[in-house]
């Protein structure tokens, strides 16, 4: 969508189809010289026969695609309008002519909450910080024909676009509200309610600009979204893990099997100075099983986690092999620098291995994560209010 002044569109600009048909053209080339070179290939070198296969099956349905889509995927296009009533809305049919359009009335609307919206800017640095610029959301609850309470968005980054929807939202007598918290995620079947009167707020007065705002201002700070909603859906379906599986415990029963890895598998030592492949199998497997229960456990998955967990997985090792090797079985030096090889290689693949801990976090929250904990002291918060 782009425009101005109130009025938008998402019909492709004249260079759009340009740069298709370039495109189409280029892979159209790319396509014929791979197909001749399979015909001309003759078996002699299999490897790159299957390549140019592969890379023609590849190639050939995004051709397809991509001549479909030039010829008949801009045939549909639709148009917005800031009106004095209200906000327009027109679907055009470019090969029939045929136009629908539906219109948002501000006569309809109940009230408006404006919310701040992060959107995340390119980074071409990946170890950077993630950088969001600032737009606001407007949130209106509004009445449809049927009467029914529904909640209409629109979002831009210039004032001289925002502007006109608060006056006149303000000269149809419409509440204006401001929260700090984000609502972009959340779904349509909690909007209603978290923008009606859950999500916490303040009134808004309008003045003459929106520098207030600080629209477009570039900033390190995450989203500030509002979860309170999801919370509350994954106590009433009893999806969270209550009990703590303390650190203590998961770090002594660790070292208890560092003890006896080392007491097993000491025979597994080959010639080459490495680990038996069955044996570096279950070093892995078991260190991360550890290692994903850690993560579970703490409140916020951050940096100085990994690093506390590095520094006593590391240190456990240490005291592992100097009492096996003192009261057990003597270990061999070549074993011993073999072991630290791995331990450190698993402490390098650390950030990998927790990509499974984030997604149990995901699927199975616990009521002591930082996220969810604080969203238990509001509705905690809630409930000593109603009872007094």
């Amino acid at each position: 969508m782009y425009g101005k002044n109130g009025k938008y569109t998402d019909r492709p600009k004249w260079y759009s189809y340009l740069i298709m048909i370039a495109f189409i053209l280029f892979l159209s080339s790319v396509l014929y010289y791979l197909v001749k070179a399979f015909v001309d290939s003759n078996d002699r070198d299999f490897g790159l026969t299957l390549l140019t296969a592969f890379s023609i099956l590849l190639i050939t349905p995004l051709v397809i695609y991509l001549t479909y889509h030039l010829f008949f995927g801009f045939r549909k296009v639709t148009d917005w309008e800031l009106t004095e009533k209200g906000y327009k809305t027109t679907q055009t049919d470019l090969k029939t002519k045929e136009t629908t359009s539906s219109e948002f009335l501000f006569s309809q609307a109940v009230q408006c909450l404006i919310s701040p919206l992060s959107v995340s800017v390119y980074r071409a640095n990946s170890t950077a910080k993630t950088r969001y610029n600032k737009y606001i959301l407007l949130n209106i609850v509004y009445r449809k024909n049927d009467g029914v309470l529904d909640v209409f968005q629109f979002s831009h980054y210039d004032e001289a676009e925002l502007y006109p929807w608060l006056v006149k939202l303000r000269q149809h007598n419409v509440p204006l509200e401001i929260t700090d918290y984000e609502l972009s995620k959340v779904p349509a079947v909690d909007l209603l309610p978290v923008v009606q009167h859950e999500v916490e707020r303040i009134p808004y007065t309008l003045g003459d600009t929106l520098k207030d705002f600080g629209l477009m201002t570039v900033t390190t700070n995450k989203p500030n979204d509002y979860t309170l909603y999801m919370t509350k859906r994954l106590l009433v379906a009893n999806k969270f893990v209550k009990n703590k599986l303390a650190n203590k415990k998961i770090f002594t029963v660790q070292f208890l099997a560092m003890i006896v890895f080392l007491s097993l598998f000491y025979k597994e030592y080959n010639s080459d100075e490495t680990l038996k492949l069955l044996a570096q199998i279950i070093f892995y497997i078991s260190f991360s099983i550890f290692f994903i229960l850690y993560l579970y456990g703490v409140p916020k998955i951050k940096f100085l986690v990994f690093l506390k967990f590095a520094g006593i997985f590391v240190l456990q090792w240490i005291i592992a092999l100097l009492l096996v090797d003192l009261i057990i079985q003597s270990l061999a030096e070549p074993f011993v620098a073999s072991i630290f090889f791995d331990i450190f290689r698993f402490v390098f693949y650390s950030p990998i291995i927790s990509i499974v801990a984030i997604l149990a976090r995901a699927i199975r929250p616990a009521l002591y994560h930082e996220k969810y904990r604080n969203d238990l002291e509001k509705l905690n918060r809630g409930k000593d209010t109603a009872a007094s």
